[in-house]
């Protein structure tokens, strides 16, 4: 996979999840990522809802992906699904990359007055 798809993928993915998490969180009275979120001036690493003055939690995300890659080359082999069977005599190269994915997502928990 090129780069560039692999980031518009990735990119996809994270979208499709935080938009499925806002959908859950509006039943719970939660909110993922809301426009209301700015820094708190008094502590700028703080991020608090201005409409609530409710501090939002940040929720990081550091994910390994790893691609694997097999090329097997013989005399008279068969596949079947991932299952290959190859004759005595066959060449297999094997690649693989690990690519790491980190981000964050800010969350305003569900309040209660209890």
């Amino acid at each position: 996979m090129e780069l560039d798809d692999f980031v518009a993928e990735t990119l996809k993915q994270i979208i499709k999840g935080v938009v499925a998490a806002q959908e859950y969180g509006h039943t719970q009275n939660a909110k993922i990522n809301p426009s209301t979120a700015g820094v708190n001036h008094n502590n700028l690493e703080r991020v608090i809802c201005h409409e609530t003055g409710v501090p939002l939690q940040k929720v990081e995300f550091d994910i390994a992906v790893t691609v694997s890659e097999e090329q097997s080359k013989s005399d008279d082999g068969h596949s079947v699904g991932s299952i290959s069977v190859l004759s005595k005599s066959s060449d297999s190269v094997q690649s693989s990359s690990l690519s790491r994915i980190q981000f964050d997502v800010h969350v305003l928990l569900p309040t209660s007055d209890i």
